[in-house]
């Protein structure tokens, strides 16, 4: 396995070499990166270690001055994990050994429900960014996640198909060996009964299925108004949709934040197939909200493409992380922990956090539309309001006028 440690950021950037505090008096705190940095993977031609990455240096950036009027500098030491599971167990333990005193990473719920058990049992604090198994806050009180969970997204997808689209019956087609999956098809369908409706087909694959004929077979004798196709990443999730859609099955189709938010490859296997749906994301380029704005301009400029719902979470994530290096009593694991679990509220690009025990935390989610061509926010979701009707009208939060 290929572990790769950065510069401080300080060195890297050269953004901030005029600093009144001199490099070498600065305490030096080492923070662990793990993901795929390495592999192209079979979701997408751009391993998301690229975007993560990126994220984060801009993160640490942008905290750069007040890490140093505190005499803190923080250096980056990554553990990559290529494409498969057991490199994500070497990873997990090679960080365990290193000198690092927290985590930050594991994008994929997969990954985070494997490594959070090494991370609870070494008591190296681990902060998910992205992973939304609902399993993962409840898995120790040093592992700790950074955005909502599947079943905010399955119940929000529910009452989408129920107060937009009127449906009274659902299939869904489902990845077997996919936690992530799992999770969003069981709190939609739950939440999709609780108001009325019925899951009349639900066929079973694997993810590294290319042949859905059995799927499509189960499909064309059912009975339903809209599929939902709970896939864990855009390539994937836009294969089955187009599928669907040449065995000559249109309908809505549903989907959660594995389908991205501004995937090229999404549309790129669609074509030219007419697609209605709605999924529901962490977040948009077209927010409106002045974070939002400047975020998308900075890591644009920097970068030299637009941000993804990787970046983003990762961004919000690094800064969480600064915080409770900020306010630690003292800069080692048990102090990072303390001071990770201290923190009840966090504003971020994505939105207002609010952190609970054993879960993910309260956050609101975007409903997107999406065709063959784009993803177009709808509306701002929170924990507590329903997704409005289409009839509803006026200026919805977070969207652009």
């Amino acid at each position: 396995m290929k572990v790769r440690a950065f510069f401080a950021l300080a060195i890297i950037s050269g953004t901030f070499a005029a600093s009144t505090t001199s490099f070498a008096a600065m305490e030096s705190v080492r923070i662990g990166l793990a993901s795929n940095f390495s592999e192209p993977s079979s979701s997408t031609s751009n391993p998301y270690g690229d975007y993560f990455r990126s994220a984060v240096k801009l993160a640490l950036l942008d905290a750069t001055p007040r890490l140093e009027k505190r005499g803190l500098r923080i250096e980056l030491e990554e553990f990559d994990y290529g494409t498969t599971q057991v490199r994500v167990l070497d990873a997990a333990k090679k960080a365990a050994a290193s000198s690092v005193i927290a985590v930050l990473g594991y994008n994929f719920s997969s990954h985070a429900l494997l490594a959070a058990p090494i991370h609870q049992q070494a008591k190296l604090p681990m902060l998910t960014p992205s992973a939304t198994a609902d399993r993962i806050g409840r898995m120790g009180p040093y592992v700790h996640t950074a955005c909502f969970d599947n079943a905010f997204m399955g119940n929000a997808l529910a009452r989408v198909a129920k107060s937009r689209l009127h449906a009274s019956r659902a299939a869904m087609i489902v990845a077997a060996d996919c936690a992530y999956c799992q999770d969003l098809a069981r709190a939609f369908e739950s939440e999709f009964g609780r108001l009325g409706g019925a899951v009349s087909a639900r066929s079973e694959i694997l993810l590294g299925d290319t042949d859905f004929s059995a799927s499509l077979a189960k499909l064309k004798i059912a009975n339903f108004d809209v599929v939902l196709v709970p896939g864990q990443d855009a390539l994937n999730s836009a294969r089955i949709i187009s599928a669907v859609l040449n065995a000559g099955i249109h309908k809505p189709f549903l989907g959660g934040d594995g389908w991205g938010d501004v995937s090229d490859e999404f549309f790129s296997v669609l074509g030219n197939q007419t697609l209605e749906g709605f999924s529901v994301s962490h977040w948009h380029p077209d927010f409106d909200s002045q974070k939002s704005h400047r975020f998308v301009r900075d890591y644009t400029a920097k970068f030299g493409r637009r941000p993804n719902d990787t970046a983003v979470l990762a961004y919000d994530a690094t800064l969480l992380l600064v915080e409770a290096v900020l306010s630690a009593r003292t800069r080692t694991r048990e102090g990072l922990e303390a001071a990770l679990a201290g923190i009840r509220t966090f504003s971020g690009v994505t939105g207002d956090f609010r952190f609970r025990d054993d879960r993910a935390p309260a956050k609101s989610l975007v409903l997107l539309s999406v065709n063959n061509k784009h993803f177009k926010i709808i509306e701002s979701i929170s924990p507590s309001d329903p997704p409005s009707a289409p009839a509803r009208r006026g200026k919805k939060q977070g969207v652009a006028p």
